[in-house]
């Protein structure tokens, strides 16, 4: 028996259903607005062991704040498009070599538009190299050495450089403490104890003052350094200045102490204030600082506000301040410029002129460096106040 070609009604409709299904979800589809654009930020942070309370995790809590915060008023308008700002954060061991495949695989794999970080001025030398070759913007929140952004033209910096501080601390110890003699320990490897005792040195005696010992240590070296030690309070020094990171001078501090030393230790903005201020055999030192989380400015009260609420019972970092920011004027100069990426993005944010924020006031006069005051803070019992703030020079 011949089979007619033709289905029943019945089954020709069970056949069409879900065809017709389909078709409607594809049209539905094609009605809907495509989602909007992606304005892709990559940050590198240490968000695992000892640099992680004070560096990595205050560093993506303030990210994650400015984000939500440019989202909330409807992302960021880059030639006249509202574009979501997207956050992806990429964990980096403590090595130069491990900033720069962090920076790669956020360029590469994430593929994100500009990158914030790192914090730390070995990881942002080597982490800028990439994104300069990848023609990426990179804002380094903390990153104080010069050579993080010498002759470079899309690595930005927010702190000041590691010279401003010596001055700054030689001019303070001479007019207002009165010091007269001074002594100084740096990590012998380390370009950024170099640069600060060089200004530290030079400016101290342009002063009247003397460099009456100076030494250096092996950061490999296990030894708690006592010869060196005993050589600089046996110099009789007003103050001692260690510009080393919190871990390291925590064993000289105690050291010289033992030793016999009643002067003032002098601090960078690499001392811990907030763990060092619990430590009574600091009372009197001196810290400098680029911020502190006391200031009357409105964008520092209001941040510090904010943070608060979320963060209960932890006190506002620097990190989270500087981070907090970066975010935002990368997100400001994208909006200026009209583009994501690019040396036109960087350009709009060199050129940004006087802007307040978390972190503190800058000015942005086309370079990479932006205008900057300082802090500076003295240990008392049990915590540090602020002692002097110097303004950014003119």
């Amino acid at each position: 028996m011949l089979r007619s070609p033709f289905r029943p009604y019945s089954q020709l409709r069970r056949f069409m259903a879900p065809a017709a299904l389909g078709v409607s979800v594809a049209l539905s589809s094609a009605c809907e607005p495509p989602p909007p654009p992606e304005f892709r930020i990559g940050l590198i942070g240490v968000f695992e062991g000892a640099a992680s309370s004070s560096s990595g995790l205050p560093a993506r809590q303030g990210a994650v704040m400015a984000v939500e915060q440019l989202n909330a008023n409807g992302g960021v308008r880059i030639g006249g498009v509202a574009h979501t700002v997207v956050l992806i954060d990429r964990e980096s061991e403590l090595r130069a070599d491990a900033a720069a495949s962090v920076a790669r695989a956020l360029i590469n794999l994430d593929s994100v538009d500009v990158i914030v970080g790192p914090q730390q001025s070995a990881f942002a030398v080597s982490a800028g190299a990439v994104a300069e070759a990848s023609d990426v913007p990179m804002v380094t929140p903390m990153a104080s050495s010069p050579a993080v952004t010498e002759n470079r033209q899309l690595v930005t910096r927010l702190a000041f450089l590691d010279a401003v501080q010596g001055e700054v601390l030689a001019r303070f110890v001479f007019d207002s403490l009165g010091a007269r003699r001074a002594s100084t320990l740096a990590n012998a490897a380390s370009p950024y104890g170099r640069e600060i005792v060089a200004l530290f040195g030079r400016t101290f005696e342009a002063l009247g003052g003397e460099m009456v010992a100076q030494e250096t240590f092996d950061s490999d070296d296990p030894s708690s350094h006592e010869p060196q030690v005993r050589r600089l309070v046996a110099a009789a020094p007003d103050v001692l200045l260690l510009p080393n990171f919190s871990s390291r001078d925590s064993m000289q501090f105690r050291l010289a102490r033992t030793l016999g030393f009643r002067g003032r230790f002098l601090g960078s903005d690499a001392w811990d204030a907030v763990a060092l201020s619990r430590r009574t055999e600091l009372r009197g030192s001196i810290i400098v600082a680029n911020w502190d989380h006391r200031s009357t400015h409105d964008a520092v009260r209001a941040f510090r506000a904010q943070y608060e609420a979320r963060h209960p019972g932890e006190q506002t970092r620097a990190t989270a301040a500087a981070t907090y920011d970066a975010v935002l004027l990368l997100a400001r100069a994208a909006e200026r410029s009209g583009t994501r990426s690019g040396r036109a993005l960087v350009d709009s944010l060199r050129h940004a002129g006087e802007y307040e924020g978390a972190f503190g006031r800058y000015r942005f006069v086309g370079t990479a460096d932006p205008v900057r005051g300082a802090t500076l803070l003295e240990v008392d019992d049990d915590t540090t106040f602020v002692r002097a703030v110097v303004a950014p020079p003119q």
